[in-house]
């Protein structure tokens, strides 16, 4: 890959994109540039991923194919403010500021400069990612393909309208906090029961680890996969039932329905 690419954030997203380019091998740590407030965050991820870095917006995109704004959604006006006036239409800016629909960009830079949204979620950090893209009006397939291999480097990558980023941050962008919650219930639980907290974490952590690689690695559905695990008048059963007299089902439909919500009210507060 020859493209030179400037993440703008080097926080935890940043940092794992950044990481994720150079692992892959695709991208030299020379065409790669973050910016950040930070002089001190800068300086290590300089020392430990070789890559440029620069505490100059404007200065750091000029010579960038690709611009990715790794910032939260509450800095986007002042930094497209700032980038504005300097930002091609050569460019590509991809954006993972949550509930700044890509017309708000296009609106502060130009209708014709390609902007792509996306949903990451943290699992990124470890490079089992899944992020969503949705193409603002001038984005072409061409500028999809560049992101879904941005994004490779760190996880999974699907293309969606962005009419459906609100349920794209329900279920996976919100999604490990989910996850956590349950390994939290889990284990404290455990701990109810007589574990030891350091065995009840560590049983909670490898059997959430290795179902989650069984579910990515097998072709069955997840209710095919749960019915095998329960025996009719086991344990398993038992515990199932509990859950589902207590609608746990409908409260997990209930919650990613507000989650959705809480998305687009967060897009109308940046039309």
């Amino acid at each position: 890959m020859t493209k030179k690419i400037v993440l703008v954030g080097g926080g935890n997203m940043g940092e794992a994109l950044a990481a994720g380019l150079v692992r892959s091998g695709h991208w030299k740590p020379s065409q790669i540039t973050v910016t950040d407030v930070r002089p001190a965050q800068l300086s290590r991820l300089r020392l430990r991923y070789r890559v440029n870095t620069n505490a100059d917006n404007r200065r750091a995109i000029r010579g960038a194919d690709i611009i990715l704004l790794a910032i939260k959604p509450q800095q986007m006006t002042p930094v497209l403010e700032d980038l504005g006036p300097v930002i091609r239409k050569s460019q590509l800016v991809l954006s993972i500021a949550a509930g700044i629909p890509t017309r708000r960009i296009e609106k502060i830079l130009s209708r014709s400069v390609p902007v792509i949204r996306i949903m990451p979620n943290t699992p990124a950090l470890v490079g089992q990612g899944m992020s969503a893209l949705a193409l603002g009006r001038a984005a072409k397939q061409s500028h999809a393909r560049l992101a879904r291999a941005i994004l490779e480097t760190v996880g999974e990558v699907v293309t969606v309208p962005e009419r459906q980023m609100d349920a794209v941050t329900a279920v996976s962008g919100s999604g490990p906090a989910y996850v956590f919650y349950l390994a939290e219930a889990m284990r404290d639980a455990g701990v109810e029961l007589g574990l030891a907290p350091p065995i009840a974490d560590q049983l909670v952590r490898q059997t959430l680890q290795g179902s989650g690689a069984l579910l990515a690695q097998s072709h069955e559905q997840a209710r095919t996969l749960r019915q095998r695990v329960t025996s009719p008048g086991g344990t398993t059963e038992a515990a199932l039932q509990i859950m589902e007299k207590a609608n746990v089902r409908k409260i997990i439909s209930k919650a990613l329905k507000r989650a959705a919500e809480k998305s687009r009210e967060l897009s109308r507060a940046h039309p």
